[in-house]
């Protein structure tokens, strides 16, 4: 019964997402009536998956024949899921682009997605990591392409597939060569057999290698990166705000397990191979950045360069970098939701994500510039915002750890990415306005946007409760 409880999200995320499936049976044409009950559902069922998950402080659990877990991490990595699919709905409420469209299917779809990432973080077994990164796989390509009236969705659904297939065979590749080696694909065992690596370490450097690529295509590190841009510029906006956080964050844990919870000891040097991963990834992805005229495309690229902040809490390791990681991946979900809100809400009113619309965006909305400059401050890691703690603590754990040259590396890159979120904040302020027509916002975009924000500047202001939530989370008891 234990191992009933702890599965409640998904069980909760599944039977909601077929009982909108079953709406969208029933349901001859979309209505606007339809896509609010719809909503509605689709909020209920990440409402009730909230409520249903157990605290691992007391003791973590083993089940399903200890192909899965519950501990701190799964625990923390849920709850960024569940936010996540809680902001991204609030976003999909009145996009315009979704007009005419089923759209309890699509809740559904969010929904399977969700509990895929909640199966991904939980898995202790690398057939239930398999098994869950198609669970969301598959319904993250389809909304990719939601929007089937525009080429371009149907691109980006397209380019998500096959990258996900490709990582896909090759974490399977690399699967195979660690039963191979060890005679298991159970991370405990895994643990326990790490001197077959050193024994065969050619074969066991060879399996990682095939492990890291995949990771790194589903987390965007460079150079698996390149599908990014095109995705999130043509995927519906709110689908790209899906993917720039929660698989991205979800692979981080993954990784965050695998490397530093189960093969710390193997001697093997992969953790100079995630701080080459994580020193490419943050310049290339700020470099790049620097370069862009489209604030869908430049989100991207941000996106990329973040998750080479964040390795550096997996290189750091220990308690302090899972600590770091874990600060990270909860800070980076307000802050980066809280920009897409932004975009999402000025592309339906502009008609554009140029840059050069967004010229003068201070005298038509005030309010909205000002929350854009505050999201951006923060990704740039400017104190007072949540940006810089989340940052303090990565940079901490590396520098704990040795790594000074990336610490170092991942500073100037900092400074860097001011140059191109900055790039952005100088046309709202300095040119001259196209229109003078007020924009406004709807109900869901408001609410999304005052819990980003509020969370953007008190997790900067106040990031004790936090910090020490974070730390029992990180010691919390292994099974």
């Amino acid at each position: 019964m234990n191992s009933y409880h702890l599965l409640a999200p998904i069980f909760s995320l599944s039977a909601f997402a077929f009982l909108l499936f079953g709406v969208d049976a029933w349901t001859k044409e979309p209505t606007p009536g339809t896509r609010r009950i719809s909503f509605w559902l689709a909020v209920l069922g990440l409402g009730v998956s909230a409520a249903v998950v157990q605290s691992p402080l007391v003791t973590g659990s083993l089940f399903a024949r200890q192909m899965l877990i519950w501990d701190g991490l799964s625990y923390f990595f849920t709850w960024i899921t569940l936010l996540t699919l809680f902001f991204v709905v609030l976003l999909s409420d009145n996009f315009a682009d979704f007009d005419g469209l089923r759209m309890s299917t699509y809740y559904g779809l969010l929904l399977l997605a969700g509990a895929g990432l909640i199966f991904l973080v939980s898995s202790n077994d690398f057939l239930m990591i398999f098994l869950a990164i198609e669970l969301f796989g598959v319904p993250s390509f389809i909304v990719a392409g939601y929007l089937r009236h525009q080429e371009r969705s149907s691109e980006a659904a397209i380019k998500l597939f096959l990258i996900s297939a490709f990582s896909s065979a090759m974490l399977v590749y690399g699967i195979a060569l660690l039963y191979g080696i060890t005679g298991s694909t159970s991370l405990t065992q895994l643990h326990e057999n790490y001197a077959l690596l050193q024994t065969m370490a050619p074969l066991g450097l060879l399996a990682i290698f095939f492990v890291l690529v995949s990771f790194g295509f589903k987390i965007a590190l460079v150079p698996f990166h390149m599908w990014v841009p095109d995705v999130f510029e043509g995927a519906p906006k709110p689908v790209a705000a899906l993917l720039s956080v929660a698989p991205k964050v979800a692979g981080a844990a993954i990784a965050l397990r695998v490397f530093n919870l189960v093969l710390p000891q193997s001697g093997l040097g992969f953790f100079t191979i995630l701080a080459v991963l994580a020193a490419l990834t943050m310049t290339v992805g700020n470099i790049i950045g620097l370069q862009q005229t489209n604030v869908v495309r430049l989100l991207a690229y941000s996106s990329i360069a973040h998750m080479g902040y964040l390795l550096l809490g997996l290189v750091g390791g220990g308690e302090l970098g899972m600590t770091g990681v874990y600060m990270y991946g909860w800070v980076y979900l307000f802050m980066n939701l809280g920009a897409f809100a932004v975009v999402i809400s000025l592309s339906k009113s502009l008609g554009s994500d140029d840059l050069s619309a967004y010229a003068g965006l201070s005298k038509r909305s005030p309010i909205l510039a000002a929350l854009l400059t505050l999201f951006f401050i923060s990704l740039s890691g400017i104190p007072p915002t949540a940006g810089f703690v989340a940052k303090f603590y990565v940079f901490l754990s590396a520098f704990q750890s040795g790594w000074i040259w990336l610490v170092a590396l991942a500073a100037f890159n900092s400074v860097i990415s001011v140059g191109y979120y900055f790039k952005v904040v100088h046309q709202m302020y300095f040119r001259a306005p196209e229109g003078t027509q007020p924009l406004v916002l709807g109900p869901s975009e408001r609410l999304t946007l005052a819990a980003t924000s509020f969370f953007t500047l008190f997790l900067g202001l106040a990031p004790q409760f936090f910090v020490s939530t974070f730390q029992a989370l990180a010691v919390a008891p292994k099974p």
